[in-house]
């Protein structure tokens, strides 16, 4: 009788499913081979979340189809060389087009409007502009009479002298970014304007920047009428004639 259990054992250990061993590698096999559970997908991580991929090279700042003007210029990858004395500077007729647009067309005296800029590449390749940095690029505005020759929003006469103490104010050496606008791209900033007259303000010599001028503060609502607002930009190396149509783009302004 011994020999006969023996082999029935045996028997039934072969016919038995097989080892936990083996069930667990006909388990591991048939999740590897189910065709209704999704692949894994190896790009994500940490909870569904896309890696970046490190061959993927980073946006460049400093080129673009539609640029963040003031916030591109003040980028430190943007900054270039200065350019040399003899640069010859760059038609852009018929390449560039520059514009001012006044969030109102119509303000009290007093009152205020934002003034979009925009720098527009109508042209089929790519436009480099260059910036003037001192050490940041400013973008003061300019108000003229009706007829664009008289400026009305400056003092009176020539500045003050400086206060006693203060020594003289020497520009400092400056500095030139560089964007590059893609074909049917454009740049645009906003530019604070108030329909105001200005004084003279001593009072803010202290911390102020030589390359700003004199420092003024408000001194009173300008009269009703037509004016002409100008934004001067840092802009060089474009060529233009005198009416600074590319550097210094206008708009019309009407307070009453």
């Amino acid at each position: 009788m011994r020999p006969l259990l023996i082999s029935a054992l045996l028997l039934l250990v072969a016919c038995g499913g097989g080892s936990a061993e083996n069930k667990e590698t006909k388990q591991a096999t048939n999740e590897k081979t189910d065709p209704e559970k999704p692949p894994e997908d190896p790009a994500l991580d940490d909870g569904g979340a896309k890696t970046e991929d490190p061959q993927q090279p980073k946006k460049d700042p400093c080129v673009g189809f539609e640029m963040d003007l003031g916030a591109a210029l003040m980028q430190a990858q943007c900054e270039v060389e200065n350019p040399k004395p003899d640069a010859k500077s760059v038609d852009m007729k018929d390449k560039l087009t520059v514009s001012l647009v006044p969030s109102s067309a119509t303000v009290a005296p007093g009152g205020h409007a934002d003034l979009t800029l925009t720098l527009a590449n109508k042209s089929t390749s790519n436009i480099a502009l260059f910036f003037t940095l001192d050490p940041t690029p400013r973008f003061p505005t300019e108000t003229y009479d009706s007829k664009g020759k008289k400026r009305v929003d400056m003092p009176a006469g020539n500045p003050p002298a400086l206060p006693k103490g203060v020594p003289p104010r020497v520009a400092t050496s400056h500095e030139t970014a560089r964007i590059t606008i893609v074909p049917n791209g454009k740049a645009t900033m906003t530019i604070p304007w108030d329909a105001v007259k200005t004084t003279w303000a001593p009072e803010k010599l202290k911390g102020s920047s030589p390359e700003s001028g004199y420092p003024r503060k408000p001194n009173g609502p300008l009269a009703t009428g037509t004016y002409v607002v100008r934004v001067a930009m840092p802009l060089v190396l474009v060529f233009e004639g005198t009416e600074r149509e590319v550097s210094a783009p206008k708009t019309t302004i009407t307070i009453k």
